[in-house]
């Protein structure tokens, strides 16, 4: 009985121990965690694919960021859909902000470094997921004047201090900064026939560039004018956008400008309205399809050539579906480019 007795009383030490460690280890980890190291990360549990709602903030403006489905789109600017680009490289630059130290805490040390309140320079962003939940609220503060930091403070977690951050950060606070601007994209290459408005430009086969028809053989077509409107709908891109029935632009008269028709048999009609030196266009898309018969002993090449037929049909009543609802301003150069006239692609007679 004394041995079975011992045996017992050592086996509550030993759990005593046990739990004691337990508890030491616990507090040994959470101190650990609330202790300050140099190079963290400000947003380390912070999951990017949980994003669904990105608020900015300064000095009265603001951008907002609403992600519907696989892209994000700026309400500030009617909802047109953002680069992917700049939405991520503006949720990579907060994830990778690394701190060089803490700074401390309370009102005073707040309203010295421009956190609270919030003052001119002061930038506060929001992150929220679907569920409308609060992921992160967090602001950025006077810049650091004797090194490349600035001060940063989390709002979403109580008595959250104030760091100092290791390197520079700017971030935007204007919408249109955000917006995807590359409204469509086909190399030259493509392209086999421009109509303007008392012009035409076709490429050949054979031909390395296209050519202006019905020209005189005296007249030399001016190479660099060709090259451009051959390469219109390469990278085009807007500086600003606007809903069609917006009062800024429902009263423009927007003309036919040029035609653009490609190898695969679409088209693109670009029409422009020019008013106070700015240009405005719209596009819009065609395809021939109608509708596609097929035979069941018909060749597999046969077959190939009707499916892309239907999908570039497809491609091109989505988008007409989508731009056909905004207005888009154009840089002048783009738009000086629509406005070409046949006398602008020959030179002048010498006399």
């Amino acid at each position: 009985m004394a041995n079975v007795s011992k045996t017992n009383r050592n086996l509550l030490i030993l759990t005593l121990v046990l739990m004691a460690l337990s508890v030491w280890a616990y507090r040994h980890s959470i101190s650990r965690a609330d202790r300050f190291q140099r190079g963290q990360a400000f947003l380390s549990n912070l999951n990017p694919d949980e994003i669904a709602r990105i608020e900015i903030h300064q000095a009265g403006d603001s951008v907002t960021l609403e992600r519907q489905g696989e892209e994000f789109r700026v309400v500030e600017e009617q909802g047109y859909p953002a680069s992917n680009a700049a939405v991520n490289r503006l949720i990579g630059d907060l994830l990778e902000i690394s701190l060089e130290k803490e700074v401390g805490a309370g009102p005073e040390l707040a309203e010295e470094l421009e956190i609270e309140p919030v003052g001119d320079s002061t930038v506060e962003v929001l992150f929220q997921d679907a569920a409308q939940k609060e992921m992160v609220r967090m602001r950025l503060g006077r810049e650091f004047e004797e090194g490349p930091g600035r001060y940063v403070q989390r709002f979403d977690r109580p008595d959250d201090p104030i760091y100092l951050t290791s390197s520079g950060l700017r971030v935007q606070v204007d919408g249109n900064a955000f917006l995807r601007k590359e409204i469509i994209d086909v190399p030259g290459s493509e392209v086999i026939r421009i109509e303007g408005a008392d012009f035409t430009l076709a490429r050949e086969p054979g031909d390395d560039g296209l050519k202006l028809l019905g020209s005189k053989s005296s007249e030399e077509t001016k190479s660099a004018e060709v090259s451009a409107l051959e390469s219109i709908l390469r990278s085009l891109t807007f500086e600003n956008v606007y809903v069609a029935d917006d009062e800024r632009v429902r009263d423009l008269v927007l003309r036919p400008a040029i035609s653009v028709e490609l190898e695969d048999g679409s088209s693109y009609d670009l029409t422009i309205a020019e008013r106070d030196g700015r240009h405005f266009m719209q596009i819009s898309g065609r395809h021939s399809v109608s509708q596609v018969a097929i035979s069941l002993d018909e060749a597999e090449e046969e077959l190939q050539e009707k499916a892309d037929m239907l999908t570039r049909a497809d491609e091109i009543d989505e988008f007409n579906q989508f731009h056909g609802s905004w207005v888009y301003e154009l840089s002048e150069a783009k738009g000086r480019r629509l406005l070409l006239s046949r006398e602008d692609l020959v030179e002048a007679e010498a006399t």
